[in-house]
């Protein structure tokens, strides 16, 4: 079956990317964002900032938009605009993406409203930061051109559909989206703002066994409630291995009745501890 023309994806993109214009004055910002359902716009969290939000639609219509839910752990936020005219994506898969696949992104990329660039993807995986740890494991890493108010906009495939949300740009011209297989888990949460209260960072224990360093807990939070301290080792979420924070961030999803069963180390790595910790939620979830 042939593929539809590459321009033709490229308008049905540009009629589902919106302008998203936040603050005022000096501090006025923005960046782009992803129509998914009527009136629902897609897009990072750092894109908004919790500050006031604008959105201008393909058309040129500004409506007022209000954050409807924002994971700044995950980097994504769920906008509502009533009366938004923009056509919603169909959320692909990307799991069936690889290296080598053409895709398209768009975007308003330097003020351009509407832009449009083309490319391959480069790999699915990590992404390696300067700490040298990684973050998360199935980001899209692609070989298209993107600049400073791409972020939040689509990247989609030759059908249309909807594989990734654009987040930020790496040297060497490659870029960086967050795979659709984690924008359905951010949309398909039921409870809204449910947190352990912790930062975390990925660490490697004894025979390169993974865990994650609890750096600090929020006062009053799930963890410190739950007799958690700085400097623990979490190593299992409800019975699964926490490699990395999206692997806590998954497991507080999937917690029963708001009760996290957690197993980590205090101190020595020869003892096995266990707590339950009883979730809190939050109108908007901002932290694992």
């Amino acid at each position: 079956m042939a593929l539809p023309a590459p321009g033709r994806i490229a308008e049905a993109l540009r009629r589902s990317t919106v302008q998203i214009r936040t603050g005022r004055g000096p501090r006025q910002g923005g960046g782009s964002g992803a129509v998914i359902g009527p009136d629902q716009i897609l897009t990072n969290a750092h894109v908004i900032q919790g500050r006031t939000v604008e959105i201008a639609s393909w058309e040129g219509k500004l409506i007022p938009a209000s954050i409807v839910k924002m994971d700044s752990a995950r980097d994504l936020a769920l906008l509502e605009a009533p009366r938004l005219a923009g056509v919603p994506l169909t959320l692909g898969d990307s799991d069936l993406l690889q290296p080598g696949t053409p895709v398209v992104a768009a975007g308003n990329p330097l003020g351009f409203v509407g832009a449009i660039s083309t490319g391959t993807v480069h790999r699915i995986g990590a992404i390696p930061l300067a700490a040298g740890y990684f973050r998360a494991s199935d980001w899209i890493c692609a070989d298209i051109r993107l600049a400073p108010g791409n972020s939040g906009g689509p990247l989609a495939d030759f059908a249309g559909c909807l594989v990734g949300l654009n987040t930020m740009v790496a040297a060497g011209g490659l870029a960086f989206a967050i795979s659709s297989r984690m924008l359905q888990r951010f949309l398909s949460r039921l409870k809204t703002g449910a947190y352990l209260g912790v930062t975390v960072r990925p660490v490697q224990l004894r025979e390169q066994r993974p865990a994650l360093l609890l750096l600090e807990l929020a006062p009053n939070g799930a963890a410190e409630q739950a007799s958690l301290l700085p400097g623990d080792l979490l190593v299992e979420g409800n019975g699964k291995p926490l490699e990395e924070p999206e692997d806590l961030l998954t497991a507080i999803d999937e917690a029963h009745n708001n009760l996290l069963d957690l197993t980590f180390y205090r101190g020595r790595q020869d003892q096995l501890r266990r707590v339950t910790a009883r979730l809190k939620h939050l109108p908007q979830t901002d932290a694992a």
